[in-house]
């Protein structure tokens, strides 16, 4: 079995199949839902809990989770080199987007 060498290693085509497909880059735009998904399902199982998420400090929490694991998500993404790393930054900028809507509501006090 032959060593991998530089030349190799730079290029994703000469990568096993399915070692560097974009998987975290890709669940990078499913983290807004997932959390959204989370929030609802323990705002159904409990309305104190619903009452938390739904103020101000609930639902900041949660659009700075959104943000900060996507882009973890990208970051990792990157680590792995994955094959397509604009999948991995649109993702980042969609999880970003409810921490900027939360941003601009309190901004123009909406």
């Amino acid at each position: 079995m032959s060593q991998p060498t530089s030349a190799s290693l730079s290029n994703p085509a000469s990568a096993p199949a399915g070692q560097r497909w974009p998987l975290l880059g890709a669940a990078s735009w499913l983290v807004a839902p997932v959390l959204l998904a989370v929030a609802v399902a323990a705002t159904q199982a409990s309305p104190a809990v619903g009452r938390i998420l739904v103020g101000n400090a609930g639902i900041s929490v949660g659009v700075l989770a959104c943000a900060v694991l996507g882009l973890l998500l990208s970051m990792g993404g990157r680590v792995r080199r994955e094959r397509w790393p604009w999948v991995g930054v649109v993702g980042a900028i969609i999880s970003a987007a409810p921490l900027l809507l939360f941003l601009a509501g309190m901004l123009l006090r909406l």
